[in-house]
């Protein structure tokens, strides 16, 4: 199967993803460029929320609810936002309202086009270049639960996130993303590997560069240079988006924070900062409103990331709404006392949120991988974790502090760059204790996850380095050529303009991008040694429905993939993901299958279960399976023991149906 096969199947995609968004975004007023760049966060509330709806009226999930949704929020959105008075000025007549980013004219708008298309065409071509092949599926261990539940929806016809957890015995899921892919499989009929990789494509491609870019033209203002400097830097970090899809995999992680950059840019433009000089603020806030449900169903810590980056401008937000009361009004008890109610309320509502939208203690338990002071030079040369230097990107994030440092009104972005990288370095480095846990316990501890964040607050801080750059050489260059006719002075400007682009491009896609793309590779190539699914093992479960019947269930050692045919093949396997919780009777089939000849209680289990057939991948196993070498024994030598016959073989793995009880 080639890319280009499936290029009708990744449009859906894409209308998936941004046609639920772009309607309502329209029946909210908003145009152009900012229409676009919000769409996907309003479509995964829509997705993700009408999934759990679905589910609790009964509904099976397709794109049904999802229709009925949309329109539901069409409905709603376009009767707040004309009936509010705050939101009837919009009216597309104020001169700069940042909520739209409006370019000038047709020109403008093909420019802006087209650094989307750069962005898209070089992330996704990173992208493509890590998964191989269509079909391709990641070798890692959380794999097992990602394409399972994907099946698991399809099978069950829920969505919710409140439902798919219960398929390894659990409660709440973030399923936005499962959501999504399993809408693709409904329209398309593609296998779900090609599903996964479709969409992630379009979110690594398209949501994520258009994200950062509103982003930039928030913070920086919405400028042809800002657009394309931030359209650049969108695919100039290994940390993001390629190893979201490599280490994990972290797929809930990648949809959530490929959202985050539009989420942290309205809220800034509804506190009133940035370059939005405070219009268009109300829409602000109802589209980040709309956009919060989705990014909390895509994952929770991306809220929390989103609460943390925030954190900074609400304060500088706070102090100039009290020197500005002071200035008008003097030291007054009442509007003094009124704002530290207000900073004290926040705070502990904050701290409460913070102690309690974490996952259990237990599961915090990633270590420190390095030293303080490296984290910190990885955070400064965006070269986390353990990536070439990325010294293009350092350069200019580092020109973008030192302006920033000399302009107290922006101080907040340095805080959203201190907070990145604070909380970086205290995964990466502190010793395991209560700070490490209050700090990053949200994350699990777990260093590449808070890695996959720095892009988030680098870029803005980059992009007012270059675009600062960019000014001081400009004025420059003009001064040199003043005496040159303007027609001549602007050409040469464009072609030097153009020309730095080019050069920032080449030099960002090389060391660390190339880095974390070979990482992601090996992960998505199937050999003869693949850690979850080898080549035999894949060929032997492609003929499987030949031999199992629809509900039969397969038993098989869920640490060497043989769990995966529930995804790959459409047959129930007895345990869906590695650390599931199993159905009674379970554990003695894996300690003691081979001896159902001789063991009443086995039969008894092998009857209560359904179970009919065994996958046997041998002990290859993912995640250090050399210390396991002594579990899932009871299904070794099956066939000697006269437990089972062999019905399929490819290589080393095996196909056998139980025969010993009947």
């Amino acid at each position: 199967m080639s890319w280009w096969s499936v290029v009708p199947e990744f449009i859906m995609a894409v209308v998936i993803l941004f046609g639920p968004g772009l309607l309502i975004g329209v029946s909210a007023g908003l145009r152009r460029f900012a229409l676009v760049a919000l769409a996907p966060g309003f479509s995964v509330t829509v997705i993700a929320g009408t999934a759990v709806l679905a589910d609790f009226v009964g509904i099976p999930w397709s794109m049904g609810p999802v229709v009925l949704g949309t329109f539901v929020c069409v409905v709603g959105v376009f009767l707040i936002c004309r009936g509010w008075r705050g939101i009837r000025p919009l009216g597309f007549r104020r001169r700069a309202a940042e909520v739209r980013l409006r370019p000038v004219g047709w020109r403008g708008t093909l420019l802006v086009t087209a650094a989307v298309v750069l962005a898209a065409v070089t992330v996704g071509s990173r992208l493509i270049g890590a998964f191989g092949e269509p079909e391709a599926f990641s070798q890692t261990f959380d794999n097992v639960f990602h394409l399972n539940a994907i099946r698991y929806i399809l099978e069950t016809g829920s969505g919710s996130a409140l439902t798919v957890g219960a398929m390894t015995g659990g409660g709440f899921y973030p399923t936005a993303w499962h959501d999504l892919v399993s809408l693709a499989v409904q329209l398309t009929d593609v296998p779900i590997p090609v599903a996964v990789n479709l969409v992630n494509v379009c979110i690594g491609a398209l949501v994520w560069p258009l994200s950062c870019i509103f982003l930039a033209r928030v913070v920086v203002g919405p400028t042809l240079a800002a657009t394309w400097v931030a359209a650049v830097l969108s695919a100039a970090f290994g940390a993001f988006p390629l190893l979201m899809v490599d280490f994990g995999v972290l797929y809930p992680n990648f949809l959530g924070i490929s959202i985050l950059p539009a989420a942290l840019a309205l809220g800034l433009q509804a506190m009133g900062l940035g370059t939005a000089q405070g219009e268009g603020r109300a829409l602000s806030l109802i589209s980040l409103v709309l956009t919060l449900p989705g990014l909390a169903l895509a994952h929770p810590s991306s809220i929390m990331a989103l609460l943390v980056f925030l954190a900074p401008a609400a304060l500088c937000r706070w102090w100039l709404s009290l020197r500005e009361t002071v200035r008008r009004r003097g030291v007054c008890l009442g509007s003094v006392g009124i704002h530290a109610l207000v900073l004290s309320g926040s705070a502990f509502a904050a701290v409460v949120l913070w102690m309690t939208v974490r996952p259990p203690k237990e599961a915090a338990f990633w270590p420190a991988v390095e030293s303080p002071y490296r984290a910190v030079f990885e955070v400064i040369t965006s070269s986390a974790i353990d990536r070439p230097v990325s010294w293009a990107v350092m350069i200019l994030a580092l020109a973008g502090l030192v302006h920033l440092v000399r302009k107290p009104g922006m101080w907040w972005l340095l805080g959203v760059y201190g907070v990145a990288g604070l909380l970086f370095v205290v995964a990466a480095s502190f010793r395991s204790g209560r700070i490490r846990d209050f700090v990053t316990g949200i994350w699990y501890n777990d260093p590449p996850r808070l890695a996959a964040l720095l892009p988030v607050a680098i870029l803005p801080v980059a992009v007012v380095g270059a675009v600062e750059l960019w000014k001081w050489g400009k004025r420059r260059a003009l001064r040199t050529a003043r005496q040159w006719p303007s027609g001549r002075r602007r050409l040469v400007l464009q072609a030097g303009g153009a020309g730095l682009l080019a050069l920032l491009l080449v030099t960002t896609q090389q060391g660390n991008v190339d880095a974390a793309q070979t990482a992601a590779a090996r992960m998505y190539r199937v050999e003869a040694s693949s850690p979850l699914v080898s080549s035999d093992e894949l060929a032997l479960l492609g003929r499987l429905d030949s031999h199992v019947p629809p509900g039969a269930v397969i038993v098989g050692n869920p640490w060497n993939g043989s769990s995966l045919a529930y995804a790959l093949a459409d047959r129930k396997a007895l345990q869906l993901h590695i650390l599931g919780a199993i159905p009674p009777g379970t554990q003695l089939l894996y300690d003691r299958l081979r001896d159902a000849t001789t063991d009443p209680a086995v039969c008894e289990a092998v009857r209560e279960l359904n179970v009919g057939y065994v996958l046997d991948f041998g002990h290859h196993e993912v995640n250090f399976g050399d210390e396991r070498r002594d579990v899932f024994t009871g299904l070794d030598d099956l066939v000697g023991s006269g437990a089972a016959e062999l019905i399929d073989s490819q290589g080393t793995a095996r196909l056998l149906r139980i025969t010993a009880c009947g």
